[in-house]
């Protein structure tokens, strides 16, 4: 079963490449439509009968296929979790995209690129050791690139370059990092590795060099998670993809970058307090970065974009509270209130990963949203889309759900996830009080995260409000755009509704969850800490959002954030593009005026000019030789028959010969036949060899 969850979709892409015509009627794309929304229920039957294996107790499963290793029960089993989540995706996408994409002129290159990125993407989550995560990771990289580009727009293809880039950069950075891991510890299988590295730096090894494989790991990794200050193809990428696309990519791509940096976190430098502490500030900067660009945006799709860096610096929030935590339950001698520590470090683990699966199918019911108001206005702009949804309760409904969700409101799946966080950030700072062996710089790191984690919860719910308002809430500055939205009433199918609800639906159910399994979540400290960042959420779009980003005056939302500090233009590209060529230049500068230096040297000393021998004017020594000697002969013969002489330039004559002589060898040379001829010379030199042996 295994083996069919990794290879189906890449079966199924080679089928549908293979059947599907160029040309199709609208019954045949409703036809292969069905195929892909059947294939996509097939992946997810089979990826959950192997997670339910697993949770049934069944042994470890392992598959290996030549050089790549499969490993279903990774980590606990929670890259089978994730499996089942991001085939759950697709199937919800396909039904989506049974509408979005029915009258796209590239539905086939998009449904074969589709079926490639999810196999490659189950390679990444059920990977059973690093090269095997990297080696699916390259093509996912590559095959959901198309989804960028599909659009083929201006637009499309200076975000696909981007994303194209960066992924290839940080494909580079990751192999560098596996070669230094196996370099040091002499494997890459997961379920060993973690010890390896444990040993090795109990041992005094090279621990530098595992923080050099880290780094470069995170820095591949990241990119794809959209963590600052590799996050500069995300907001481009998401808002030039398709809808469908766009959902995948900030619901299930984006956590195969989280899942590498939570590997790396866990099992290379599990037990290191700096490596934590710097993921920890990573992950804050995205969240908080993020939070502001999304506040600021006046871009429907940018500011879910941006939602979702956002959201993935929370999560890797938790992946850096895990790794302290770690690191202060292994530290020896020190024994205050540790269960303070490990209720810590359980809370961190079970939040980040809560909060990935909660993020994922907030961000898919979003996505789809979005695509349905593009589907009917045409645009993500938030002044042109304003007002759209408009005596549209389903679509009211489910965003308001989904918006609810992420910002952390209580009974709905983010306020579950977002409050375990914190409590790992207070349960962490209340330890380290109480020991007060740790360097101060913890403590007050730790303190300040909590700040930032509280006022970028607030952040999250400002944009999620200047949505809601903008879509149900206001009008549209048009009157007769207002009059031809209010009107439309069929603006979505039964799939696409369908595929909507299926989303929509584990936010509340997730949401209830702790009321059967951990009620002190609802506990007025946990409520207290919603209500903070509900509250600053108010104040910042009242204050930040109403008076500063939307310009009273002309009644329209407007981007606020200075041009100027567009990173992917003027840092990355001009880097690239400009800085980069510019050093090259200078170095091959350098580099050339040392040859020509070396070689002019050279020139004066051991190559000196010298006189140059006699020449012959033309032909050969032998044509020289042989000429002159005829015509002294001839001389001779003239002298003895005491006649007059007469100069018949031998020389010449043979020189002119031997001229078209030679010409004519190359010519052969050159010929088919002189290559026949040389392969019958060969085999006839082979048959005697082969005689005289035997």
């Amino acid at each position: 079963m295994l083996a069919f969850v990794i290879f189906y979709p890449f079966a199924m892409a080679v089928y549908y490449a293979l059947m599907r015509g160029k040309k199709s009627s609208e019954k045949e794309n409703n036809i292969w439509s069905n195929v892909c929304i059947v294939s996509g229920a097939a992946e997810l039957v089979a990826a959950v009968a192997v997670l339910a294996s697993l949770i049934g107790g069944a042994p470890q499963k392992l598959l290996r296929v030549s050089f790549l290793t499969f490993d279903a029960g990774v980590s606990g089993g929670a890259g089978a979790v994730l499996g089942v989540v991001a085939a759950f995706a697709w199937f919800a996408v396909y039904l989506f995209s049974r509408e979005y994409m029915k009258s796209d002129t590239s539905v086939i290159r998009y449904d074969f690129f589709n079926l490639l990125t999810l196999g490659a993407t189950m390679g990444v989550f059920f990977a059973g050791d690093l090269f095997t995560l990297f080696f699916f990771f390259e093509i996912m990289s590559f095959t959901s690139f198309m989804w960028v580009a599909h659009r083929q727009t201006r637009g499309a293809l200076y975000a696909a370059g981007t994303y194209l880039g960066i992924s290839v950069a940080g494909g580079m950075a990751i192999l560098m990092g596996l070669f230094i891991v196996y370099s040091q510890t002499g494997t890459l299988d997961l379920g060993s590795i973690e010890e390896r590295c444990a040993a090795l730096m109990q041992n005094g090894g090279s621990r530098q060099w595992l923080y050099i494989a880290a780094c470069c790991m995170l820095a591949g990794f990241g990119a794809k998670a959209g963590a600052f200050p590799v996050h500069a193809w995300l907001p481009k990428a998401y808002t030039e993809a398709p809808a469908p696309a766009t959902a995948l990519l900030s619901a299930v791509l984006s956590k195969t970058g989280v899942w590498g940096i939570w590997i790396v976190t866990g099992k290379i430098l599990g037990g290191e307090t700096e490596w934590g502490a710097f993921v920890l500030v990573t992950g804050t900067v995205t969240m908080v970065y993020g939070g502001l660009r999304g506040v600021l945006s006046d871009n429907l799709k940018t500011t879910l974009a941006y939602s979702s860096m956002s959201q993935l610096g929370f999560i890797m929030v938790g992946i850096g509270m895990e790794g302290i935590l770690k690191s202060l339950l292994s530290t020896a001698g020190i024994a205050v209130n540790q269960n303070l520590a490990f209720e810590g470090y359980k809370m961190a683990q079970q939040g980040m990963f809560l909060h990935m699966i909660n993020h994922s199918t907030a961000k898919l019911t979003l996505f789809m949203l979005a695509g349905i108001v593009f589907m009917n206005a045409g645009s993500y702009e938030l002044n042109r889309v304003r007002g759209f949804g408009r005596k549209k309760p389903f679509l009211l409904a489910m965003f308001a759900l989904a918006a609810a969700g992420i910002g952390g409101v209580p009974l709905l799946n983010g306020y579950f996830s977002k409050t375990m966080l914190h409590e790992s950030i207070t349960l962490c700072s209340e330890y380290l009080a109480q020991n007060m062996t740790y360097a101060s710089y913890l403590s007050g790191l730790v303190n300040g995260v909590e700040y930032l984690f509280l006022f970028s919860g607030g952040l999250t719910v400002a944009y999620m409000i200047k949505l809601c308002i903008a879509l149900f809430a206001e009008k549209n500055e048009d009157a007769a755009l207002q009059k031809e939205y209010d009107a439309k009433k069929n603006y979505a199918a039964l799939f696409t509704k369908l595929a909507v609800i299926a989303c929509a639906l584990p936010i509340p159910v997730v949401g209830l969850l702790p009321l059967f399994v951990k009620r002190e979540i609802f506990s007025l400290e946990s409520l207290s800490g919603a209500a903070v960042s509900i509250g600053v959420g108010i104040v910042v779009y009242a204050v930040i959002v109403r008076l500063v980003a939307f310009n009273r005056k002309e009644g329209h939302y407007r981007d606020i954030f200075p041009k100027w500090l567009d990173m992917e233009r003027y840092v990355y590209r001009a880097f690239v593009y400009r800085t980069i060529p510019f050093l090259l230049g200078i170095i091959s500068r350098i580099l050339d005026s040392f040859v020509d230096s070396i070689a002019l040297l050279l020139k004066k000393t051991i190559y000196r000019e010298r006189a140059l021998p006699y020449e012959l004017p033309e032909g050969n020594r032998i044509t020289h030789s042989v000429g002159v000697g005829m015509e002294n002969i001839r001389k001779i013969y003239y002298k003895i028959g005491k006649k007059d002489y007469e100069p018949k330039n031998y020389e010449h004559k043979l020189a002119l010969k031997s001229t078209d002589f030679f010409e004519s060898l190359r010519i052969i040379e050159r010929s088919l036949s002189f290559g026949l001829f040389m392969f019958c010379v060969g085999l006839m030199l082979t048959m005697i060899y082969l005689l005289v042996v035997n």
